[in-house]
């Protein structure tokens, strides 16, 4: 056998190799559950009719943004701590008036809001991976303060986009005999649908469209960023922020984005917020525009004249190379400059708004 013969028979046998290896990433990509279908394309022409963001079969930001941009941050050795980061064990509100206003951080950027008298649960990953399947991807490097059997009853369930930290097929299937109702933005609502919620449960919303639920309204606000859960179908469904107002306390969760002039719209199309609870952590130069720095969310709640703000999207899944606790440090450091208020509660902690100056530790110090 020459020598040609033998690397055409290697060459092959490799061909094979990463043809199969494409058709069962084709495969895995439309059948394992917790991808989820894309909206097809009478759902999109839906979605066109009802904001200008929806138009050559995907979604768009405001102005055209560039995904990967400059040069990345070196990894940092410190990008998860050394040891596991314990949760609070909550104090969750029991009897309740309209009046009331708590905060639960579960990590990353799911919380649970004690809202008046309702329970709102805000991008709920209970899972120990951030991702598709449970052997890969971000591993927690936190505890997790609730379980899903230990949550409450959840009146209104918030979804911000459709990214695997902030939507999670495992903790969604365990949660939604407790959820009365979803809000999410558009094409997320066939994630769901194909995951088994009843569709009568799901509300759809475009940015700045808004849903009265029980004297609370509930409205999308703009970010930017992307969305994706199959790298094949990007931006197949809107992303955002949401604000709540109950005529009592306003709420503002920015979800996901770089820093941009949402954050003065929303100031003068909805107020200034009494609650910010904004993106801080999973940031870096090389996509400086799709999520933001600390000084950029320091920066933000200028913008909104919040009267407290509390950073989340950061001290549970390492999606970075900065440090685990870059972000806090940051931000607060930010804050302080800029005579923002801050408040900074462990996981788990419950914090009543009227308490919520008392919560100002510097716990990440306990952890190297």
């Amino acid at each position: 056998m020459t020598i040609f013969k033998i690397i055409g028979k290697i060459i092959l046998v490799l061909c094979i190799i990463i043809l199969a290896i494409v058709i069962v990433g084709l495969l895995f990509l439309k059948f394992y559950p917790s991808v989820g279908r894309s909206p097809d394309e009478k759902r999109g022409e839906s979605y066109g009719k009802r904001t200008a963001q929806y138009y050559d079969g995907k979604f768009h930001n405001e102005m055209e943004t560039s995904l990967m941009t400059g040069e990345a941050y070196a990894r940092d050795t410190r990008r998860t701590p050394t040891t596991r980061i314990k949760a609070e064990q909550p104090e969750l509100l029991s009897e309740r008036t309209d009046e009331d206003l708590a905060f639960t951080w579960i990590g990353h950027s799911s919380f649970l809001l004690q809202y008046g008298t309702k329970n709102i649960l805000v991008d709920p990953v209970l899972s120990e991976r951030s991702s598709p399947v449970s052997f890969a991807g971000p591993r927690r490097f936190s505890d997790v303060p609730l379980t899903a059997s230990q949550m409450p009853e959840v009146d209104v369930l918030l979804l911000s986009h459709d990214h695997y930290d902030h939507l999670d097929y495992d903790t969604i299937k365990s949660l939604d005999s407790k959820v009365e109702e979803y809000i999410v933005p558009l094409g997320v609502e066939i994630i769901l649908e194909d995951w088994g919620v009843e569709p009568e449960k799901i509300h759809t919303l475009a940015w700045w469209e808004n849903i009265e639920i029980d004297n609370i309204t509930y409205t999308l606000t703009p970010s930017q960023h992307f969305t994706g859960r199959n790298p094949l179908k990007s931006n197949s469904t809107l992303w955002g922020g949401y604000y709540l107002d109950n005529g009592i306390h306003k709420v503002y969760y920015t979800g996901d984005g770089g820093y941009n002039g949402v954050f003065k719209k929303v100031k003068a199309q909805l107020g200034a917020p009494d609650l910010m609870l904004s993106e801080c952590g999973q940031y870096d130069p090389s996509w400086a525009y799709v999520h933001m720095m600390p000084e950029e969310v320091a920066q933000a709640t200028i913008d909104t004249e919040a009267k407290w703000m509390i950073p989340v999207h950061w001290g549970t899944f390492c999606i970075c190379n900065h440090a685990w606790d870059d972000p806090i440090i940051r931000v607060t450091k930010a804050a302080r400059e800029n005579n923002l208020n801050i408040a900074t509660p462990r996981i788990g902690q419950t914090v009543k708004f009227e308490d919520i100056a008392s919560f100002n530790e510097t716990w990440w110090e306990e952890y190297k």
